[in-house]
């Protein structure tokens, strides 16, 4: 997934974060926890205010993903 998600980052550069976190650190604990999350991986697109849009859960395509953050901008816009 990393591939998928770096072109992503480079994609939405100046529009949006995209962050990669390792479950396995204890410090993304917190926002674990704050999110439910619980499958791996796991995606969370949030809107401007830091609120849930939409939750993937186990792989996705780079379609499913660009998607979901083309929308997410488009609703900050």
């Amino acid at each position: 997934m990393t591939p998928i998600v770096n072109g992503l980052e480079n994609e939405f550069a100046g529009q949006a974060s995209v962050l990669q976190l390792n479950a396995n650190e204890a410090e993304n604990g917190d926002l674990q926890q704050q999110f439910g999350l619980r499958g791996h991986p796991t995606f969370v697109v949030l809107d401007g205010s830091g609120r849930p849009l939409q939750t993937f859960i186990g792989p996705q395509t780079e379609v499913v993903l660009y998607e979901a953050l083309t929308a997410a901008v488009a609703s900050i816009n």
